[in-house]
């Protein structure tokens, strides 16, 4: 089965906590479609996981919107259009959950393919692919507004399709398909430099990085492996060093991390991995009943804010389903709720 590049923005997507765009009892989520150059909005239930399209739903924007990040204030949405190399301001109805889209948009480098943001809200960072290059931006608190921090865009190996912030806000790393590599690098008021020339390698065919909340280890999904990658943090450099891999399903794109466990989407046996994670060596263990049937390809994975759900999103199907955790043993389980996409979604993000 063939990858799908422009579903690898798997990263911290935008837990952010409640504003004034969600009701009592809901969350908000929007979800970024390249084919249709637009935005999706839902409303989603915090109890049941209902979906509810939003009034006006989806919003037209940029050329092949890959990526798409949520502000925590629940002010603004942020949108990677892969195809103008540019990035696209949205505001949010407090209201009803609407957007409405700022321009001119913000140039960046070619082909931007990932969305971060520290979880203050202060800065975004693009990941531009064929430039090489991450771009960095402040972030207005008033009107979202982006401007370039100094030195923006930094330099990264060319063809890095992902990457990761920790919730300190402290490193950033990037992952490299090609290179099966992972480089990371310290962050100081957004502007970024490298920890190490040397980055370390992970499996054959990376596609997807996460961190975990703990800030302890770094997880890398190799789609050719069918691994997950374990790498241990340096709290005080930020160094990585790898502590092994672990079977997974057949070609797995997304991993996220919700401590003590890891959930892999496997977007070639269509299933998800889950995993319990020792805490101190980072020894993976699947866990009993893994892996959980996930419908058809799922290509991206996002935490409900209450850490009750799994967003579970498939390119082939169309579709964005809820997985219920049980967060007793980590296992999931179909809740029958699903949102239809007007077409294949690429990237979630949700607020609480």
């Amino acid at each position: 089965m063939p990858i799908k590049r422009t579903v690898l923005i798997f990263v911290a997507m935008g837990l952010a906590t409640l504003g004034g765009c969600s009701s009592a009892g809901t969350h908000t989520a929007y979800v970024s479609l390249p084919n249709l150059n637009a935005v999706a909005a839902y409303r989603i239930n915090n109890s049941s996981a209902a979906f509810t399209n939003i009034v006006g739903s989806p919003y037209p924007g940029g050329d092949s919107p890959t990526a798409v990040r949520l502000h925590p204030s629940n002010k603004f949405v942020y949108v990677a259009n892969q195809s103008e190399n540019d990035i696209s301001l949205f505001t949010i109805d407090s209201a009803i959950g609407s957007l409405h889209e700022v321009l001119p948009r913000t140039a960046t480098g070619l082909t931007p393919v990932a969305l971060t943001m520290d979880s203050a809200g202060n800065f975004l960072y693009s990941l531009n692919e064929v430039s090489g290059s991450i771009s960095v931006y402040s972030i207005n608190s008033g009107s979202g507004a982006l401007t370039g921090v100094t030195g923006s865009p930094f330099t990264t190996f060319p063809n890095s399709i992902a990457f990761a912030i920790t919730p300190s806000a402290k490193f950033l790393y990037v992952l490299n398909t090609n290179l099966a590599a992972v480089f990371a690098y310290t962050i100081t008021s957004g502007v970024l430099a490298p920890i190490s020339v040397v980055p370390v390698q992970v499996g054959n065919g990376p596609l997807a990085i996460a961190v975990d909340p703990a800030e302890t280890f770094v997880y890398v999904a190799n789609s050719i492996d069918n691994t997950v990658s374990v790498l241990s943090i340096n709290s005080n450099s930020g160094a990585l060093t790898l502590l092994g891999s672990y079977p997974t399903g057949t070609l797995p794109i997304s991993v996220v991390a919700l401590d003590p466990y890891l959930y892999v989407a496997n977007q070639g046996s269509s299933n998800v991995s889950v995993f319990s994670i020792a805490a101190t060596t980072g020894i993976l263990t699947q866990i009993t009943g893994s892996p959980f049937a996930a419908g058809s390809a799922p290509s991206f994975l996002v935490l409900d804010p209450n850490n009750l759900f799994l967003y579970v999103g498939s390119q082939t199907a169309r579709t964005i389903t809820a997985f219920s955790i049980n967060t007793t043993t980590g296992a999931i389980a179909s809740t029958s709720q699903s949102a239809a996409a007007a077409a294949s979604p690429s990237s979630m993000s949700v607020a609480k």
